[in-house]
């Protein structure tokens, strides 16, 4: 659509009545020539309007691709505890308590090493740390024996409960059968998931996190990561920090020195990404 601009004229007469300037005159043509004019910016305004909320929409993909490709941060930790030696778990006869000992067979004053926090701890041998309870229900129960601090006794002991605290050792679950009500563990099937390393520095398996990537999956694999030690039990005694395994929707971290308890913040970067 073509517009010509029209520069509308008053008539004007003289004193005598003589019209000295024609009047632009109000006919189809002009008012058509002015309605299109209208149509023609009504017109133009939408595809401006249009045009800028492609704008609008193309700028927020790319800092929402920013924020949730390009660009992503958080935080893991790494636990690095083991049993050096001990901490097995056993059922007590015509009981439903479980014992702790460096053998298998209670002995007083023999003593459990854990590796932990940083430092190696005792674990002394003991009776009836822990009742398993009854299951009454139609479907098995599951339990958990682990390791934590008793911050009143002041010393690392065997606790149970039905999931382990994070950052917590685990030792052993523990599986009730469904309609479990007998007066000792029998029935009661006890499993061993201890990490066992005599050395927590030259060892047999590693600590390691799985880093899930929170934004949208990453089509190449070209992208980096920059990885901060931000704690630790022993901030010198972290090691190497190593990325490895890395897929589009996530990441392995380890380390390789002893330290327990490291917090890592990782940064991921991928500018070049379409």
């Amino acid at each position: 659509m073509s517009y010509e601009k029209l520069k509308w004229q008053d008539e004007v007469k003289d004193q005598n009545g003589v019209v000295i300037q024609v009047g632009t005159p109000l006919s189809a043509r002009n008012m058509n020539n002015l309605e299109d004019g209208v149509d023609l910016a009504v017109n133009l305004e939408g595809a401006l309007i249009a045009e800028l909320f492609n704008k609008v929409g193309s700028v927020t993909k790319e800092l929402e691709k920013w924020q949730k490709q390009r660009l992503q941060q958080g935080v893991v930790t790494i636990y690095n505890k083991a049993v050096k030696s001990g901490c097995v778990i056993n059922a007590m006869v015509n009981s439903r308590y479980v014992q702790i000992s460096k053998t298998g067979t209670f002995l007083d004053g023999n003593i459990s090493e854990i590796y932990v926090d940083g430092i190696t701890a005792g674990v002394k041998d003991e009776q009836m740390i822990a009742m398993v309870p009854q299951n009454s229900s139609g479907s098995s129960a599951t339990y958990y024996i682990y390791i934590d601090y008793n911050v009143a006794e002041k010393r690392y002991k065997p606790m149970i409960a039905a999931t382990v605290p994070d950052g917590k050792m685990s030792l052993y679950r523990i599986t009730v059968p469904a309609n479990d009500n007998n007066m000792d563990l029998a029935a009661v099937t006890i499993t061993d998931i201890r990490r066992i390393e005599s050395n927590p520095v030259i060892r047999s398996t590693e600590p390691y996190a799985l880093v899930s990537i929170p934004g949208y999956p990453e089509i190449d694999l070209d992208y980096d990561v920059h990885l901060t030690v931000e704690s630790a039990s022993n901030i010198g005694a972290v090691g190497d920090l190593i990325l490895y395994g890395k897929t589009a929707n996530g990441f392995y971290i380890k380390y390789t020195g002893s330290a327990d308890n490291v917090v890592i913040r990782w940064t991921l970067v991928n500018p070049d990404i379409k």
